[in-house]
């Protein structure tokens, strides 16, 4: 911690004033001589990034008292912080300082608790307040005590908990973003910088509006930062209005709760695909690598070429790169979905292997709702079936660096019997068209930088020769490329995506998939704004 200290008199050969400690370094420090008629007083105060805290000893007269805080109120104006202020202001609740305390301070202590002399205390002259300021309605008082400690002081320590209300406009990390579409649902995802009661409206037009919210039997969670809210009973080929409402979780104990105000973002709209629904327009980018300054450079080509609209859209791997923390993966998170309005467009984020590296791997999984929850699955739009698979690592599970804590060869069988599963389903026969999307490509392991492992070939591809997909859409080895059947072996057309990362000399690559009537293309750019490749499938 870090402690300053300030002078006020000389005393039996040393010093006597005032000091504080504070744990987060303060911006400044500023030391203020304060009248006292007995003896000469001062106040410290020190700036935060968020606040202000003067810490002071006054003068026992109220006439030095008041002159004291009317000084220290001057500074306090000078601020659009929060300000609080304390000490032993040598005065109690009802006197003539107290009373002009209480006009313009927030008492954050509780002066129904004496406070001296600390053995047997009479007196209530120590005190915690906020100056009575704009900015004091960012402060939410939770609870406050005296300590029952007689030996430290002469006086009772007080004490007060508080927080800061988020302001509405920093309550979410960003705009809400689509998942889990199903044939009559779809899931609301969104996180926020503190917990917080929420839930969605949401109906066919914006006046007639039913809510939905989640609940763990019978409550609301109000545990974390990370919200997620189930639409059911939705009809497809009709359009939907939602938004969502929030209030902050200020307070939360067996009986006594603090809420802040309601928080409402603006409408959103989604409509879910029908059998009868063929034409689409959808976006795949892949190995952005956190390098936001190209995937906006991707979008803005994709616009000026006259795709200004996705109906829905892929993330193929590594473009939320090895998740190091909450925060810094919600904030990933959230770029992404930002970035390609997907309020409004359902967005699949597919696992790369660096999606499942660093600690909050895991963790990232929770901010995904596609396939049930699962990291690879399919769904239908229009007369086009999309399957999804997660390679997981490049390396064997074996590997020293994993140490003993993966077991991706399970997950990649696991997909086996998806895929047997999928390909033999009525969905899957009753597609027009058939795209395959995976990070680390299936065909072609002596270029795909996988050291020699390549499990998967052998795992899925009996299965995936008689599927008859169109395409193979890939990343992984950072650079665009599209082979034609059979030119490593690849029983499907394959393209690979290319990357901006790592040193690659290509500048990264946006595929658009443009369904109209029972036509199908796969349209590619590069950042630079050249068509590479136009095909239909």
């Amino acid at each position: 911690m870090h402690g300053y200290y300030s002078a006020a008199i000389p005393f039996e050969g040393g010093k006597h004033g005032m000091g504080i400690l504070t744990r987060e370094r303060p911006l400044r420090v500023r030391r203020l001589a304060l009248p006292g008629t007995e003896e000469a007083r001062t106040c410290m105060i020190a700036e935060f990034s968020e606040y202000i805290f003067c810490g002071t000893h006054l003068s026992v007269t109220d006439t030095d008292q008041i002159a004291s805080l009317q000084i220290i109120v001057r500074e306090a104006e000078k601020t659009g912080k929060p300000f609080f202020l304390a000490g032993d202001l040598n005065c109690e609740p009802g006197s003539r300082t107290g009373q002009w305390l209480g006009r313009n301070f927030i008492l954050l202590s509780d002066t129904a608790h004496h406070t001296w002399p600390a053995d047997k205390p009479v007196k209530t002259i120590d005190y915690i307040a906020l100056y009575k300021n704009n900015a004091a309605r960012s402060i939410v008082k939770l609870k406050t005590r005296m300590m029952d400690e007689t030996k430290a002081s002469d006086h009772r320590a007080v004490y007060a908990d508080i927080r800061f209300r988020i302001s509405p406009e920093k309550l979410f990390f960003g705009e809400p973003y689509l998942q889990d579409m199903t044939d009559d649902g779809i899931t609301v995802m969104f996180q926020t910088r503190t917990p917080v009661s929420t839930w969605i409206e949401y109906g066919t037009d914006t006046l007639h509006l039913q809510s939905a919210r989640t609940l763990l039997a019978g409550q609301e969670p109000c545990l974390g930062l990370e919200n997620s809210i189930r639409l059911d009973g939705i009809q497809r080929d009709v359009k939907y209005y939602y938004r969502v409402c929030a209030r902050e979780v200020q307070l939360n104990e067996a009986y006594y709760k603090i809420l802040g105000n309601t928080v409402k973002t603006p409408f959103y709209s989604f409509t879910l695909p029908s059998s009868h629904t063929q034409d689409f327009t959808a976006f795949v980018m892949n190995d952005l690598h956190e390098r936001d300054d190209v995937m906006q450079r991707l979008l803005e080509v994709v616009r000026q070429k006259g795709f200004s609209h996705f109906d829905f859209g892929f993330y193929n791997g590594d473009c939320v790169p090895d998740p190091y923390g909450q925060e810094h993966t919600i904030v990933r998170v959230n770029k992404l979905m930002t970035a390609v309005n997907a309020s409004e467009c359902f967005t699949t984020l597919i696992r790369g292997n660096h999606e499942i590296r660093n600690a909050y791997s895991a963790g990232l999984v929770s901010l995904m709702r596609n396939f049930g929850g699962k990291t690879y699955g399919a769904f239908t739009w229009g007369n086009t079936r999309f399957v999804v698979l997660d390679c997981s690592e490049d390396k064997p599970d074996s590997t020293w660096v994993y140490y003993g804590l993966n077991d991706f060869s399970k997950l990649r069988k696991d997909q086996v019997e998806f895929l047997k599963k999928e390909i033999s389903s009525k969905a899957f026969r009753k597609a027009h068209h058939h795209i395959l999307l995976n990070h680390i490509p299936i065909w072609g392991e002596d270029d795909v930088y996988t050291d020699g492992f390549h499990p998967w070939t052998a795992l899925w591809e009996p299965l995936l020769k008689k599927a008859g997909f169109d395409i193979d859409i890939v990343a992984h080895a950072h650079n665009y490329y599209f082979y034609e059947k059979g030119v490593k072996g690849n029983p499907v057309p394959q393209y690979g995506g290319g990357s901006p990362s790592l040193g690659s000399q290509d500048i990264g690559t946006i595929a658009i998939l443009q369904s109209r009537g029972e036509s199908l293309r796969l349209i590619v750019f590069d950042a630079a704004g050249n068509k590479r490749l136009d095909r239909e499938l």
